[in-house]
C-alpha cells in the first residue's frame, strides 16, 4: 500500500532509492532488474551523503532529487539513536573519495542482469571516466576491486549506504558485501522497512 511521506518525516540514517528519466537511469534498472537506479542515505536536516559521478558528496534534498521521478524511503529495522549516528558518521567519513566506477558495473555481476549492467556502464552509454581502453569489465576487475585492500577507497551509490552500515554492524544482506549491492538488492533488502513515497 502506498504512504505518501515528506523528507521532513525522516529519521536520520533512512536510506532513500531513486530513479530518473536519465538514459544512463534507464539502463541501470534494466540492467539490474528494478524500478530504481540510485540509492542515498539521510543525514537529516533536508540533507543526504551519497556517491554520484563526482564522488561521495554531502548535498541538500532538493538538490539530489531534483531530477528524480520516484524516490521511496527505507528504514533499517532494530536501530537506536546511537547506531542511526553511527551509519551517518561512517558515511561522513568517505566524503570527497572517488566514485567507484568499476564497483557499479560489477555489481551483481554474479547474476545473470550484472554482465548485463556491466556492458552498459562501460559501453557506448558510460558517464564515467574509464580511461584509454575501456571495455566490457571483467569478473577479474571485479574481484580485484572488491579485495579488503581496496575497500573504503572509492564508491558507488548502493555501495556507500550498504558499508556504513555494515561498519556499523547493522548489515543490509548477510553475506552479501557492499561491493556487490545495487540498488533492486538495498529495495528487497528483507531487514528494511518501507516508510513512504518521496516522489511519484
Amino acid at each position: 500500500m502506498k504512504t505518501t511521506v515528506d523528507i521532513k518525516t525522516l529519521r536520520k540514517g533512512d536510506i532513500i532509492v531513486s530513479t530518473t528519466n536519465a538514459d544512463i537511469s534507464k539502463a541501470i534498472r534494466q540492467g539490474i532488474g528494478s524500478d530504481f537506479s540510485h540509492s542515498m542515505l539521510y543525514k537529516g536536516s533536508n540533507i543526504v551523503i551519497e556517491a554520484i559521478a563526482e564522488g561521495v558528496v554531502e548535498r541538500s534534498w532538493s538538490d539530489a532529487s531534483s531530477e528524480a521521478t520516484l524516490a521511496i524511503a527505507l528504514r533499517r529495522r532494530d536501530m537506536t539513536d546511537a547506531l542511526r549516528d553511527e551509519v551517518v558518521k561512517h558515511a561522513e567519513s568517505f566524503k570527497g573519495l572517488k566514485y567507484d566506477a568499476v564497483g557499479a558495473a560489477g555489481a551483481g555481476i554474479t547474476k545473470k542482469r550484472g554482465a548485463v549492467l556491466s556492458g552498459i556502464l562501460f559501453g557506448g552509454l558510460s558517464i564515467f571516466p574509464m580511461g584509454s581502453s575501456a571495455g566490457v569489465i571483467t569478473n577479474g576487475a571485479v574481484l580485484n576491486n572488491a579485495r579488503d585492500s581496496n575497500k573504503d577507497k572509492a564508491f558507488f551509490c548502493s555501495e556507500l549506504v550498504a558499508r556504513a552500515y555494515q561498519l556499523a554492524g547493522k548489515p543490509l544482506a548477510d553475506g552479501v558485501e557492499p561491493t556487490f549491492m545495487n540498488p533492486r538488492e538495498i529495495r528487497m533488502s528483507s531487514k528494511l522497512l518501507y516508510i513512504g513515497h518521496l516522489i511519484g
